[in-house]
């Protein structure tokens, strides 16, 4: 990041560019907005402080120094247009411009994170500390914006009253503008300490309260129930919310106890004794013992201290509120800007839509938060893997849990960046094509497949613009679970999950058939199926094995799988084990072999024996 004390905590140049960030942005979303909303704490200081203050110091020294009345009926009926003006104004910007341009900063800036989150690169995710400045930059950003404008209004009205009301001191008496430096300085740093305490607890809890969080929904979602009722995992999940609770008091108990010390130190020093008693006690002396002040300067001078303790109080916590935002923006920057590794190249190909021949080519590849091996280096997910999947091929991948199956075809899809080594396809690194391009080559249905809140054939057309009725009705045809569908109220307009409305609820077997439909949709030439039938039954099973085999030679099929019944059937094995491709051949080659692949088949044959 850029700049940082030393003590961990943002520079005052880091702040205030954070804080600015958000002002641009607010500006270029709803530039009217945000000008009326900065000048809100202007007018109100200003207008208030002629209006209850100053209006009444001329009124007192019209009446003590016999000014004529036409004196105090011209400045009453001045200020009472001026007022009046100001609140129909405030009416009007307040009830019909504010809100939509509320809405219009709050959209741009969660625009702005959702495009970042689309393209940012995926093995970010398996950092968790990336994760959780994610997670805490998303739950933060609009919040933050809201606060950011308002901060900065209460600073411009803070040093427009300041102008106000100092130059009424230094005509009156400049002495009293002593008082008002030494709140500010003392408030500021108090309130400054305090704000830092603050962060590092919700910093502290942030962690804790996700973990709080996630026992909260594993109680309440319906995902869980059955599991819940039939098994003790609910016995371990309150002994951990227990001990979440414990931290989290104990956080709290650590932290709470200088945060109100700090407070106290602030509001009895800085207000009670400096200003109820050495400023009261100063200016009677000037008025009454000296005759140095009129009964209405006496009476401005006094609530003008009044009114600047509160302005002093609002723009000492707006500076440190500076530093709070930055911190939080900061998270949201640090998103934003955080570098896209996976990327096209300059002057990138189209790849042809044909299809080809893909070959890796001493592939190997570790996640950056795998465990370590003896040397200190990440252990591997891959280690040289060579393979060439011919065009229209149909191949399956196969090993245990952890063999390196899903991650090949993730490097393979460019998902993620192999360590060694090269993928081509159709002749061509992977890396000098169009990633959008390369990537719409792809068909895939992973295991972590999900069903959205949409209609069937949203979820089937999952957001392409040329949506058509009838290729989601193929697709569903093909998968499966036409039937099922046509039965629905709305047909494929029928609402899935009941999240929002009271829609249709698929079974795990109805959820893979349309997360599959949605897989054969796109009429891509290269098909990845990431466990196709893990949640269908024997019947389901066998059909969408012949519908994989029935599809047009000139599309690949990828499959990966635990169950060889699904995958017997392809052109060709590719058994991996440990990360590595350990044996290849057709189902009845591998099985004369007698090798990992055959000891597999025979261990799954005997459930069925």
């Amino acid at each position: 990041m850029a700049e940082r004390k030393k003590a961990g905590g943002p520079s005052a140049r880091r702040a205030v560019s954070n804080n600015l960030f958000i002002l641009k942005a607010a500006f270029k979303a709803a530039p009217l907005t945000t000008a009326w909303s900065l000048l809100e704490a202007t007018r109100y200081n200003v207008i208030v402080y002629f209006e209850h203050t100053y209006q009444i110091v001329y009124l007192i020294d019209c009446v003590q120094f016999n000014r004529p009345f036409s004196y105090a009926l011209r400045f009453v009926l001045t200020m009472t247009s001026i007022v009046c003006a100001n609140m129909l104004a405030g009416r009007v910007f307040d009830s019909r411009i504010v809100p939509k341009g509320r809405e219009k900063i709050n959209r741009a800036l969660r625009e702005m994170l959702y495009a970042k989150a689309t393209e940012i690169d995926i093995w970010r995710y398996d950092d968790p500390n990336f994760y959780n400045d994610y997670v805490f930059a998303m739950q933060n950003a609009t919040e933050r914006a809201d606060a950011v404008i308002k901060t900065a209004s209460r600073i411009i009205g803070s040093l427009a009253f300041f102008a106000v009301v100092g130059g009424y001191f230094f005509l009156n008496d400049p002495v009293g503008i002593a008082f008002v430096a030494v709140s500010f300085v003392s408030n500021y740093f108090l309130r400054k300490r305090t704000v830092k305490l603050r962060f590092g607890l919700d910093r502290a809890l942030n962690a804790l309260n996700r973990k709080r969080d996630y026992i909260n929904r594993v109680f309440y979602l319906p995902d869980y129930v059955k599991e819940m009722r039939l098994s003790r995992v609910k016995e371990r999940l309150l002994e951990d919310y227990a001990e979440t609770e414990e931290n989290v008091y104990a956080e709290l108990k650590t932290k709470s106890k200088k945060i109100a010390a700090l407070e106290f130190a602030r509001h009895f020093a800085v207000y009670t004794f400096l200003y109820d008693c050495v400023l009261l006690l100063y200016l009677m002396f000037q008025a009454i013992v000296r005759g140095a002040l009129s009964f209405g300067a006496l009476y401005g001078l006094y609530r003008s201290v009044g009114w600047a303790r509160g302005v002093v109080e609002g723009f000492s916590q707006s500076l440190a509120d500076i530093f709070e935002h930055s911190l939080y923006v900061d998270k949201v920057r640090a998103f934003l800007d955080c570098e896209q590794n996976v990327v096209s190249p300059d002057g990138a190909k189209a790849p042809g839509r044909a299809g080809g021949a893909l070959e890796i080519k001493n592939v190997s590849f570790s996640y950056p938060s795998a465990g370590e091996t003896g040397e200190n280096l990440p252990a591997p997910a891959l280690g040289n893997i060579n393979l060439t999947v011919k065009k229209g091929e149909k191949i399956a991948f196969v090993g245990y849990n952890g063999a390196g199956k899903t991650t090949l075809v993730k490097l393979i899809m460019r998902l993620y960046e192999p360590d060694a080594g090269e993928i081509l396809y159709d002749g061509i690194n992977i890396r000098d094509y169009c990633l959008e391009g390369y990537r719409s080559l792809f068909s895939t249905l992973f295991q972590d497949y999900q069903i959205y809140a949409a209609t069937v054939a949203e979820n089937v057309a999952a957001g392409q613009e040329d949506s058509d009725p009838r290729r989601v009705v193929g697709a569903l045809e093909s998968s499966g679970l036409a039937k099922r569908v046509g039965a629905m109220p709305d047909k494929i307009g029928t609402q899935l999950t009941r999240e929002f409305t009271k829609g249709e609820e698929l079974s795990g077997g109805e959820r893979q058939k349309l997360a599959l439909a949605r897989c054969l949709y796109p009429n891509c030439p290269l098909i990845v199926l990431d466990e196709p039938s893990s949640s269908l039954d024997p019947i389901a099973e066998y059909e969408t094995n012949n519908m994989m085999q029935e599809l047009g030679r000139d599309k690949t099929v990828i499959f990966i799988s635990h169950r060889l019944s699904t995958t017997k059937r392809a052109d060709r094995i590719c058994m991996f084990d440990g990360g590595r491709l350990v044996e290849e051949g057709t189902h009845e080659e591998l099985l004369r072999l007698g090798g990992r692949y055959a000891e597999m088949f025979a261990l799954q044959a005997e459930k069925y024996n």
